[in-house]
């Protein structure tokens, strides 16, 4: 048997024992509640009818001496002198004999006994003749101690249950009432219940450790499959998803959540390999050629010139290589954090004033002119540094591959409930073929760098990063020969109160 069967077989077997558990405990307590619902209900009804008999003997007493005042419900507190004179004047066998004997309840079909103190019986129903019920010693004596007592006894194979009820009158005993009543009905009330659960519960059982078991093995097969699914993918075929089964149940949902967890798996191992093929061609060549400058440096002897010369073109590749190293750690570390800083109102104007003064030197180096077209004031919501970040980028970017003596003009505004922030060059353009996978991590294109100035393929990645963190994002548009222009759009912000104008 395979593991999935053996634990198939174990979790059926845990969940036979448990419901085997559950079911006879709920039906030994139903039983127990039943039996013992049905008893209470016949006591009740025994001792009810005992009232009833001592009710109907005092007000035939009473209509016998011909007051009415009294009345059948506060019979027990008659004055003195009323059943309790009888009784002591040897009076009350006659006077039950008489109301037996007017009212013709002996033979009504009403089981019952009257019984003086001292246990002999003053007379009885036919009913209860034919019951033979005993009187015990026990009975007798706790009825004279003014309680209702309860007993249960066997004639001709059926239970029989007898209330002894003492009929009181100043607290003290005047004589006792037996009725009883056969329990044949109740008894085969609960052996019926009984019969019903000794089937029923096994019938359960087996039919829920079928359906458990079912149920047990197709979820076990769904896992096995996705388990054997699961091992063949490897980090070499991670764009392999997992089969997902129309259960619409936990298996499914499981399914979904692994095939999304392969995927960001691929993508991360895609950032991987792009990022070690990056970070592996980026410095490996600027490496070659500055260890091969200075073994052919170290040659011969030169001259201090030649040395400083040397040494400033290593210091510019060193340059390259630790731009190249801080653009790779930046896009790291912003990988692994989202919405990092503090977010502020940021004014989109002065943001990109500020970053045009900074760049205003070194475009000035390489004869290019820089541009401002502001509506201000125009507020976003963003963490500042971020947005000095891709904007920066861009300005960078046009500044690259602006012809000497261009220009590069930015334009921030408004359309509609976004922010833009528009970048235009006058440089070659971009090849229609690369603009799809222009924002690509890593991506390089083939316009050239200008000399001297060094290129990661990182920024535009940044760019769309940062833009999407700021739910916002990042387009453009080129021609060959009449330049590009990048636009970002973030959404608009509401002024900070401190910002806005005081009326007048």
């Amino acid at each position: 048997m395979s593991r999935a069967g053996r634990a198939t077989l174990a979790l059926s077997f845990w969940h036979l024992g448990l419901l085997a558990v559950v079911l006879c405990l709920f039906g030994w307590v139903l039983y127990a509640r039943v039996a013992t619902s049905l008893a209470r209900d016949v006591d009740q009804l025994l001792a009810l009818q005992a009232e009833g008999i001592a009710g109907a003997v005092f007000a035939f007493r009473e209509a016998e001496a011909g007051r009415h005042g009294a009345s059948v419900g506060n019979w027990l507190n008659a004055p003195a002198g009323s059943l309790l004179g009888e009784t002591q004047r040897g009076q009350l066998p006659d006077l039950l004999n008489r109301w037996a004997h007017k009212t013709e309840v002996l033979g009504a079909g009403r089981p019952f006994r009257l019984i003086d103190r001292a246990g002999a019986p003053i007379l009885a129903s036919d009913d209860f003749r034919a019951l033979e019920a005993p009187l015990t010693p026990a009975v007798l004596a706790e009825a004279l101690g003014r309680r209702t007592a309860y007993e249960t006894f066997r004639r001709q194979g059926q239970r029989i249950r007898v209330v002894t009820y003492p009929v009181l009158e100043h607290r003290r005993v005047l004589y006792l009432i037996q009725t009883a009543a056969s329990l044949r009905s109740a008894d085969a009330t609960v052996a019926r219940m009984g019969f019903w659960l000794l089937w029923l519960i096994p019938l359960t059982l087996a039919l829920t450790t079928l359906v458990g078991w079912l149920l047990a093995t197709k979820t076990a097969r769904l896992i096995t499959l996705l388990a054997s699914q699961a091992q063949r993918i490897s980090a070499q075929h991670l764009e392999t998803r997992l089969h997902v089964p129309g259960t619409g149940g936990e298996v499914e949902r499981l399914t979904v959540t692994l095939n999304e967890m392969l995927a960001r798996l691929e993508r991360g191992f895609r950032q991987l390999r792009q990022f070690s093929a990056a970070a592996s061609h980026e410095l490996r060549t600027p490496l070659t050629a500055l260890r091969g400058e200075l073994e052919v440096t170290l040659r011969r002897p030169r001259s201090p010139e030649e040395y400083e010369r040397v040494l400033r073109m290593h210091l510019q590749k060193a340059e390259e290589m630790s731009a190249t190293v801080d653009e790779l750690l930046r896009l790291a570390y912003t990988e692994a954090a989202d919405r990092m800083g503090e977010w502020c109102p940021v004014e989109l104007c002065a943001l990109a004033r500020e970053i045009l003064e900074t760049w205003q030197l070194l475009a000035a180096k390489v004869s290019t002119q820089l541009t401002l077209v502001a509506e201000a004031p125009v507020w976003i919501q963003g963490e500042r540094r971020l947005l000095e970040r891709v904007v920066s980028n861009l300005v960078d970017n046009a500044v690259k591959h602006s012809p000497p003596g261009g220009r590069v003009t930015m334009t921030v505004g408004r359309d509609g409930s976004q922010a833009t922030v528009a970048v235009r060059d006058r440089g070659p353009g971009i090849p229609p073929e690369e603009v799809p996978t222009l924002f690509d991590r890593f991506f390089r294109g083939h316009r050239p760098s200008p000399p001297g100035v060094p290129s990661t393929g990182l920024g535009l990645g940044l760019c769309r990063w940062i833009a999407e963190v700021h739910r916002g994002g990042i387009d453009v548009s080129s021609a060959p020969r009449d330049g590009t222009t990048f636009t970002v759009r973030l959404p608009l912000a509401a002024a900070p109160v401190s910002a806005q104008p005081i009326p007048a």
